[in-house]
């Protein structure tokens, strides 16, 4: 695998020694049955009718954390798939109307956070019980992620009119008191990130090293918290955006289509607490499996590890990964036919990820 050294101005994100030398290394494609195995599908109880997985997490029991866009409910399940109970934000917001959950996480082993698209954060314990509240956080963001006692926020791209020299992830105590702010980099196409965040609540996620942030259009995810060596990787399938969608005004169809004419970086999961994801969309044709028909499924992944354990790899998707952690991958399968003729709830497809052979050494 080649390796190269490029020297990038790197940007102040919440510490002052900042490396001036990013180490990227290659992400060649393998196929994807070398970097995960089908390990179990998971039957959801039919007793509760989801109707939409639109965000799903996964605890160390492997219990699941189901957010409803469609029924607008969080659920939790057992890692058997029984359900456990229902979290319910209007109990502890009762004057929120059209109450809808953007995404839920669990908090270490004593807390559920859950989101709305209103702007709503509602912190559990993980019995139900309402820990803390607000109907709207002062600073707007689509996407969080929970590590130890905090919760990390990552702010919404601001409008070009509106730009300032950075974004910040905010961070709060379970009990929703802001305790500081963390500037981080604005992304490289200010226009094109102006509401879009990829996949959602999934442009950050938390790691042993810390947070780690996508745009659209980044080439990996960046880490909040630099350490002496900023490593990067670049899958072999990605291609710079020669430059930002233009700020006039377009149509519906003209933006999506300007949106869509380059490769665009829509989540990063963790994998483990050391072990990162990134994913991709709109990835040249010349990636699509063999008897994949439908195109828009498809998604390049690159795996990474934080401590340099292993080398970068990437691979190609048939389906969009819903959840990671703890070593597996997880996606969203067919609805189950129940023995009384009736549809139940879509399956959970669990993957194992095998880690790549070698170091970055």
């Amino acid at each position: 695998m080649v390796m190269r050294l490029l020297l990038l101005a790197a940007p102040l994100v919440g510490c002052t020694d900042v490396p001036e030398q990013y180490q990227i290394l290659d992400s060649p494609v393998v196929p994807f049955s070398e970097l995960f195995a089908p390990a179990d599908t998971i039957h959801l109880d039919p007793s509760i009718i989801v109707g939409q997985i639109s965000f799903l997490d996964v605890n160390q029991e492997g219990n699941f954390l189901v957010t409803d866009g469609v029924g607008r409910s969080v659920d939790l399940f057992s890692s058997s798939g029984k359900h456990i109970r229902t979290y319910s934000v209007p109990e502890c917001l009762p004057d929120v109307g059209n109450f809808h959950p953007y995404s839920s996480r669990f908090m270490g082993k004593g807390y559920v956070v859950t989101m709305t698209w209103q702007g709503s954060v509602v912190v559990f314990s993980t019995d139900g019980h309402c820990v803390g509240a607000t109907r709207r956080l002062p600073d707007p963001s689509l996407g969080f992620c929970p590590s130890g006692d905090s919760i990390f926020f990552l702010s919404l791209p601001l409008p070009m009119r509106e730009a300032k020299k950075h974004n910040t992830i905010v961070v709060y105590s379970p009990e929703l008191h802001r305790l500081r702010e963390i500037p981080v980099e604005q992304p490289k196409f200010p226009a094109l990130n102006v509401g879009r965040l990829g996949i959602r609540g999934r442009n950050i996620d938390c790691f042993g090293d810390g947070p780690y942030y996508t745009y659209l259009g980044s080439m990996d995810a960046v880490p909040v918290h630099f350490g002496a060596e900023l490593t990067q990787q670049r899958a072999e399938f990605y291609e710079d955006r020669p430059r930002d969608i233009s700020p006039k005004k377009m149509s519906d169809e003209e933006e999506t289509a300007e949106w869509n004419r380059y490769i665009t970086t829509d989540a990063v999961f963790a994998l483990d607490n050391q072990t990162r994801m990134v994913m991709y969309r709109n990835l040249d044709d010349q990636w699509q499996p063999a008897g994949l028909k439908d195109a828009r499924i498809r998604r390049g992944i690159s795996v990474a590890s934080n401590v340099g354990q292993f080398p970068p790899r990437s691979t190609i998707f048939s389906f969009v990964p819903i959840a990671a952690g703890y070593g597996y991958t997880y996606g969203r399968g067919a609805n189950e036919l129940l023995s009384d003729g009736d549809v139940g709830n879509p399956f959970i497809l669990r993957y194992r990820f095998i880690p790549p052979q070698g170091t970055n050494e």
